[in-house]
């Protein structure tokens, strides 16, 4: 079961990474970014509550960031790649930290978010 899921979140993060090459999101962090956030799509675009591989991405992306320059990064990534989802609610990224116990996740993600604050 593991191992399926792992090649699912590869797919999908393969795909991400062919779409996005010309965008903030093809920096080294952001892959990182997609591999771990990958399984949380569907709550994203408006789902049930996020998945268990989703909560176990978005804690272990949250614990490798080490530093300020880092959140800015992850920001930028997501801020990068959340409108080629297609219709999604911002209002979704801070609450997938609710929903998986992740405190100081991120905020509400915008084209408008300055991701230095």
């Amino acid at each position: 079961m593991f191992r399926s899921i792992n090649s699912i979140a590869m797919l999908v993060f393969l795909n991400f990474s062919r779409d996005i090459t010309e965008t903030a999101a093809a920096s080294p962090m952001c892959n990182v970014v997609i591999f771990f956030l990958s399984p949380c799509e569907g709550f994203i675009k408006g789902g049930a509550d996020p998945a268990p591989e989703c909560c176990a991405g978005a804690k272990r992306l949250i614990d490798q960031l080490k530093a300020k320059e880092d959140r800015i990064e992850v920001c930028q990534c997501i801020k990068a790649l959340l409108p080629q989802l297609g219709p999604f609610d911002p209002n979704r990224v801070p609450l997938l930290g609710q929903k998986c116990g992740i405190k100081n996740f991120f905020p509400p993600i915008t084209p408008d978010t300055d991701c230095s604050k």
